[in-house]
């Protein structure tokens, strides 16, 4: 199998990984609310534990509502994104050590972890629009933690970025 036809089965397997962008924008969401209706520590509590939930999810989607089946066997790209999401994790146990440092940088830290976390994805789809996917998200974090702030927060922007890219990529696998 070819680099460009591992990407392609990928995009077919995986709905474009539109799926996992949109579940990952409701997870974002949900963060969103636990923050409004409690603190930083329950919010990234939401964001984590969601967080774990979005590949499993995002496939039951691809699997049960686009009758997509499963990436070919030998297809070595789907251990990229499993090596980009162990990188991402450490960058969220990163954020979570400023929830007593500094509150303030915990979502803008998760927002450039899951940011440079898509990056990969260009090379796993095939598809450019992962990079700028990839730095919208980072550089909201930047812009938050270098005091400019997100109108409305960065975790409503994450959400509303990952679901508008994920229904974009969703559109074009279809």
């Amino acid at each position: 199998m070819t680099v460009s036809e591992a990407q392609r089965d990928m995009r077919r397997a995986y709905v474009g990984g539109g799926p996992g962008a949109i579940v990952s924008a409701l997870v974002w969401l949900g963060a969103f609310f636990a923050l409004r209706n409690s603190d930083t520590a329950h919010a990234f509590f939401v964001l984590f534990v969601g967080g774990m939930f979005i590949f499993p999810v995002s496939m039951l989607i691809c699997r049960a509502v686009f009758r997509r089946a499963k990436e070919e066997a030998g297809n070595g790209l789907g251990m990229t994104a499993l090596e980009s999401t162990i990188a991402m994790i450490a960058g969220l146990f990163g954020s979570w050590l400023f929830l007593k440092l500094e509150p303030a940088f915990v979502f803008p830290f998760a927002a450039i972890a899951v940011g440079t976390h898509y990056f990969a994805f260009r090379t796993v789809y095939g598809d450019g629009l992962f990079w700028v996917l990839g730095a919208l998200l980072t550089a909201l974090g930047v812009w938050q933690i270098l005091g400019s702030a997100v109108p409305g927060g960065v975790i409503l922007w994450v959400a509303g970025v990952e679901f508008v890219f994920g229904a974009i990529l969703t559109a074009r696998a279809l």
